[in-house]
């Protein structure tokens, strides 16, 4: 990327000064934006405050993504280096948000090839939608959704139920009204799809993408190209036969419900796909570690995401409320550990490092009512190691206090984790990091891991 283009990469809790401009760029740090472009961030950023917008200065807050305004692109990364280190390495903080994202169901990317794509000239924009349609259109390859669609019609021969209601012409009687359902892929899913991808291939500029997408409309040939509107595609029922569509119809709803493009129109004015890195963060710690928990925990030692481990309140008739749902909970039916994964900057010269009140709160509340003896709250580094242990004293169902050990980590998202040695560096870290919350058990070499995955 030139360092005078229309594209911005910011990345997250950084400020960057602004000055009104006759055309967008970014340029040494600094955004030159028109008055349109301006009014458009403002009026996506009072629909979702992703932004802190002053008189002369913006800064992305929790939010990574991509906005697009004016045919102005801004991407926001997520800060995983130390900000000398931000502009040098935007490519990888691009490849491990995407790499992030493939072990979630934030959008419909199952894997990440950074060496298909060049991350330092094509912007989040396009990369998504990149990835969007090179899924897509694998999954209708091998599986394009049909449906059965009631019918009515004038036919020569019975098919489904007679329609008396309308055959009363003797005149007519050998045109039969008929009442039927057929199958048949024009259905309001596929029509979402084709729709969809037909106007993402209108506002993409890669030549690649542009060709995937309209290989896409050209398998939903027999499909009407009909506007869909977001209420239309919330109506959608997911089952067992489709749901392999789901995250793709998901980010389908995306694109149309922050896109200001239609049929009749001639470019897109606005669009944006935002992230909220707290949600990310903890999916992604989540879902690491339960793909593998013989390799952090050992064997036999389940891991749960968002599990209820019980209900804060009661009311006067007994009845329960507010569940209480741990992001990850080690052991079951002994609940072994449990962490809470935060997204914010702990602070190295704070003797708490900036744990908030609140969240000791929060996790003495999942102690006493797991009766667990370790918890963790855990946090992204990007600064230096961090660590601090606490106790916290919890009543136990005896009735007698005991000490729960708080351990207060955070753990480096700036490793390379689309290479194998970054991959395998940032699990092992990861592992010697949740280790102390199985004392008495040696978590799985990879090889000793791999082996407990086949037995069992």
């Amino acid at each position: 990327m030139s360092e005078n283009q229309p594209v911005a990469t910011l990345f997250e809790y950084q400020r960057y000064p602004y000055v009104s401009s006759k055309t967008d760029s970014f340029g040494e740090g600094t955004l030159h934006l028109t008055k349109k472009t301006i009014e458009l961030l403002d009026c996506l950023n009072n629909k979702r405050p992703f932004l802190e917008i002053g008189r002369d200065s913006i800064k992305p807050l929790n939010y990574v993504g991509v906005v697009r305004a004016n045919g102005f692109t801004v991407q926001i990364l997520p800060k995983l280096f130390a900000w000398e280190s931000c502009r040098e390495q935007r490519a990888m903080a691009a490849a491990n948000l995407l790499k992030m994202l493939s072990h979630t169901e934030n959008v419909p990317i199952t894997e990440v090839d950074p060496a298909g794509l060049d991350l330092r000239k094509m912007d989040l924009f396009e990369v998504f939608i990149r990835l969007f349609a090179k899924s897509l259109l694998n999954t209708i390859k091998n599986s394009l959704k049909r449906e059965y669609i009631r019918n009515s019609n004038e036919l020569h021969v019975i098919r489904g139920r007679i329609d008396f209601r309308h055959y009363i012409n003797p005149a007519r009687m050998h045109i039969i009204p008929c009442r039927y359902h057929e199958l048949s892929v024009d259905n309001l899913l596929n029509r979402t799809l084709k729709y969809t991808c037909y106007l993402m291939s209108r506002t993409v500029s890669d030549f690649t993408t542009i060709r995937l997408l309209r290989s896409i409309v050209n398998h939903l040939a027999p499909v009407t190209l009909t506007p869909v509107s977001v209420a239309e595609i919330d109506r959608i029922a997911f089952s067992r036969l489709n749901r392999i569509f789901e995250p793709h119809i998901r980010l389908c709803r995306v694109f149309l419900s922050n896109s200001s493009l239609t049929l009749q129109a001639s470019k897109v004015e606005s669009f944006s796909l935002l992230i909220p890195m707290e949600r990310l963060f903890e999916e992604f710690i989540s879902a690491v570690l339960a793909e593998d928990p013989a390799y952090f925990f050992g064997r036999n030692v389940p891991v749960r995401s968002q599990a209820i481990v019980g209900r804060l309140a009661k009311d006067a008739n007994g009845t329960e409320f507010f569940n209480m749902r741990p992001d990850v909970v080690i052991g079951w039916p002994r609940i072994e550990g449990v962490i809470d994964t935060k997204y914010k900057q702990l602070d190295p010269g704070d003797r708490k490092l900036g744990v908030s009140q609140a969240d000791l709160y929060q996790m003495y509340a999942y102690a006493a009512k797991t009766n667990t003896g370790r918890c963790m709250l855990l946090y992204p580094e990007v600064l230096l190691e961090q660590k601090q242990n606490f106790a916290l004293t919890v009543r136990s169902p005896e009735g007698t206090d005991m000490d729960v050990s708080l351990m207060i980590r955070a753990v480096r998202l700036s490793h390379d984790l689309n290479r194998r040695e970054g991959w395998a560096a940032f699990r092992s870290e990861l592992r010697e990091i949740v280790r102390p919350l199985i004392a008495e058990q040696e978590p799985l070499t990879p090889t000793e891991s791999g082996r407990a995955a086949v037995e069992g």
